[in-house]
């Protein structure tokens, strides 16, 4: 196993791709970099001995801080971790990786596959066969498949395929006590009272008390999963990390006949287009597959990469839908018409898709590039509404940008809205120059967490929390505490500590440091 002390090569793993939360560069005595569960089950034990913190590190494409190791100790990257175990009946794939040869395991018969963590979305998709796919398709195709499992991520196809979570059937995983823990999804599951007892491969028994506290019914990555019969499984999918390290993972695939259609349509008024949105969702069962959101500044930010956009447009609608339907499409085209649209561009072929899904990734890219030019800062939501309450959340929004760029009348960006709609979760991105537009920005932030969570949301629908806190009546607490309060703050951490007892696993992540 490689392990590296040198601070140049220590120095990536000090950050995340949001740059906002950063560890000191004398925190960290080493990086270890794991081939095997073996591996990350010695490196554990090892600080378990030693009462070391261990900060577990993907692929670095996360925004919230999970992965940095702002408690010091050592960090262990997944990056080597390419090799699922040999499963009997399956057929092994031989894929050339960025960081080597990656091992995966497919049961064709059952349309599953066994996979490493540290492989990318984008790795995944390059070695399946074709005809078979990964649903849950989260946006950033560099990200490790371990990451998405520690943040039960999402994308755009989400809408009509679930998150992670309803695609994850087995894990194995390594304890914060070095146990080796292989988890399939029925095998144990809440008893009545709240408690999953469940046993270690070495026979050590363990009893967990679910967090108790209930969850908002909307696309949710925030804080530990809690529902009365879960599964264990459960427990750890979205658990950033806190309570295990995923070594493997068993995930279910799809088998498609055609790739769908993407269509992307513009309007000249917002109201014209989240009509448009909103009769799409009703229509997911019959095959809408994702439905995302631009904004009129969402499309002035893309406009240099794509010059052909009209002028004055209000916003744009892009949706996927399955192809195996002409009625659906000549549906949606009804739709399009009754609603105003100024002009669509339909993707049918491949490399048509490809150019549309550079259009939905242009915007960050491009919106960070703004960031840099003007020495800008980006606040930016990943709220979730349940649908019925989705409008009252725009107006919010709304009045927020009103009342930001009122505050600070000047020229240039002030904020930019896009996202998963079809979900009820877009995210809204104040665009700020200076601290006293910063500090603002935070109240309007927190104003509008608060609203999202009255009408039955959740402060992060895809994101996670990580090491997120916000500043309260002058008290800085975790983010999490916005959404459970303090009594759920306490049910995450008592968790943690049933199986985490010295707290190394993680610190930080979710609930804050003990």
């Amino acid at each position: 196993m490689l392990v590296e002390k040198n601070p140049e090569a220590i120095s990536r793993f000090l950050s995340d791709e949001s740059n906002a939360i950063i560890a000191g560069p004398d925190s960290v005595s080493a990086v270890y970099f794991p081939e095997s569960e073996e591996d990350i089950a010695n490196t554990v034990k090892a600080c378990l001995k030693n009462e070391q913190p261990m900060t577990i590190s993907g692929a670095g494409t996360g925004i919230c801080g999970s992965r940095v190791p702002v408690k010091g100790g050592i960090v262990i990257s997944m990056e080597k971790m390419l090799h699922a175990s040999k499963h009997e009946g399956c057929r092994a794939i031989i894929h050339k990786g960025l960081a080597g040869p990656i091992t995966i395991f497919l049961d064709e018969k059952n349309c599953l596959a066994h996979v490493p963590p540290g492989i990318s979305l984008s790795e995944l998709s390059t070695a399946l066969p074709a005809k078979l796919i990964y649903p849950p398709d989260p946006t950033e195709t560099s990200a490790f498949l371990g990451g998405t499992v520690a943040t039960n991520a999402s994308g755009a196809r989400c809408f009509h395929y679930g998150p992670t979570r309803n695609w994850i059937v087995g894990l194995r995983l390594v304890l914060a006590d070095g146990e080796t823990l292989e988890v399939r999804r029925g095998r144990w599951s809440a008893d009545e009272n709240g408690i999953i007892n469940f046993t270690s491969e070495a026979g050590r028994n363990y009893l967990v008390r679910i967090p108790d506290y209930r969850m908002p019914e909307v696309k949710n990555a925030a804080g530990l999963y809690s529902k009365k019969g879960m599964d264990l499984i459960d427990l750890f999918i979205g658990s950033e990390g806190i309570l295990g390290i995923v070594s493997e993972m068993t995930i279910k695939l799809l088998s498609i006949e055609k790739e769908p259609i993407s269509v992307l349509a513009f309007f000249r008024s917002e109201n014209d287009a989240l009509g448009f949105a909103d009769i799409l969702r009703r229509m997911k069962e019959r095959g809408i597959l994702a439905i995302e959101y631009f904004d009129r500044y969402s499309l002035d930010f893309i406009r240099p990469e794509f010059p052909e956009l009209k002028p004055d447009l209000g916003a744009a609608i892009l949706l996927e839908l399955n192809s195996g339907s002409s009625e659906l499409l000549g549906e949606v085209s009804e739709h399009l018409a009754r609603f105003n649209e100024v002009e669509d561009w339909c993707a049918t072929t491949a490399p048509d898709r490809r150019n549309l899904k550079e259009f939905r990734h242009s915007l960050p890219d491009a919106v960070n590039s703004y960031l840099k030019l003007h020495a800008s800062y980006k606040i930016g939501t990943d709220f979730a509404v349940p649908g019925g309450h989705f409008s009252e959340m725009m107006d919010k929004y709304r009045k927020a940008g009103e009342k930001f760029r009122s505050r600070f009348p000047r020229t240039g960006a002030h904020h930019v809205m896009f996202g998963h709609i079809g979900d009820s979760h877009v995210h809204f991105n104040f665009i700020t120059a200076s601290d006293e537009e910063r500090a603002y920005a935070k109240d309007l932030y927190l104003e509008l967490a608060r609203a999202a969570i009255a009408l039955g949301g959740t402060i992060s629908g895809e994101h996670g929390v990580g090491k997120k806190t916000l500043l309260v009546e002058g008290k800085t607490i975790p983010y999490i505490q916005v959404m459970y309060g303090e009594a759920g703050v306490r049910e995450i951490a008592r968790v943690k500590r049933e199986l985490d007892p010295q707290w190394l696993l993680n610190a930080g992540n979710i609930v804050g440091y003990e």
